[in-house]
């Protein structure tokens, strides 16, 4: 983070000029591919930045930054632990999967600043960070086991690199009265490629006791029997790991902060 703080301040030192700046925002959704689509469902998320449109014979070409944050699971399940002599309970566990996404992005304008249209291709590159929450109530028998942690956090990131192409429609290309404002219809698709991350499997997350491991690594919690203080550990999640790609779709605005 602080390196993105800093980046941004040097974005704003570099020029006070604002008719060069931009505002990004979308909703994006990630589409998981190839061995990340066996394991999450699709990624949900707020995408914002800044774009610095360089001047003179280059204003086509536009430099800046980008943060995400969003989510792939919410999920609160009864899960089901056999314990020693034959005991099971029951216990709901809660999963919270979510992401965060930090990029330096370039994009170029195959159009000019006044079209009401403007094609471009863009390209990205940063940190993805894959974290996870899992919470294990409290049994409602004072008497039966508990879980000696339960708050878990599974916690991943890789760099990633992305491309792609995109279209800023000025909204006033739907009415009688054609004119170039401010605020621009930005729809984009883009590839996402990185390393490999570990994350939990929440794509058919069940009880445990149901859960195959192939492919995955148990997530394991040590619970203690409060009758007999005996520690035992029992499966919560799988963990799988596998290389970050994801096909995006972004709906969002643009917004000149100055006049072209």
């Amino acid at each position: 983070m602080k390196f993105i703080s800093t980046l941004l301040l040097g974005f704003v030192i570099f020029s006070a000029d604002a008719q060069n700046w931009k505002i990004t925002s979308a909703y994006s959704l990630g589409a998981p591919r190839k061995e990340m689509g066996n394991n999450i469902p699709l990624v949900h998320s707020a995408q914002a930045g800044f774009l610095y449109r360089m001047p003179g014979v280059f204003n086509r070409l536009s430099a800046g930054i980008e943060l995400g944050l969003g989510i792939y699971a919410s999920k609160r399940i009864e899960q089901t632990f056999q314990f020693n002599n034959n005991v099971t309970a029951v216990l709901p566990v809660s999963y919270n999967s979510n992401v965060f996404n930090g990029a330096m992005q370039l994009r170029y304008d195959l159009a000019g600043q006044k079209s009401l249209v403007v094609p471009y291709v863009q390209a990205k590159g940063g940190l993805y960070n894959f974290f996870s929450n899992i919470f294990i109530d409290d049994p409602h028998d004072p008497d039966g086991c508990r879980a000696l942690q339960q708050e878990n956090i599974i916690n991943d990131k890789t760099l990633y690199w992305s491309a792609g192409t995109g279209l800023q429609v000025d909204p006033s290309i739907f009415t009688k009265r054609k004119y170039r404002g401010r605020v621009m219809i930005d729809l984009s698709v883009n590839m996402v490629k990185g390393g490999e991350l570990s994350y939990i499997n929440t794509k058919r997350l069940m009880s445990a006791q149901d859960v195959s491991t192939n492919g995955g690594k148990p997530l394991s919690v040590q619970f203690i029997n409060a009758s007999t203080q005996e520690i035992h550990e029992h499966t919560v999640a799988q963990v799988y790991t596998s290389a970050l790609r994801l096909l995006e779709f972004r709906a969002g605005v643009t917004v000149n902060l100055g006049d072209d």
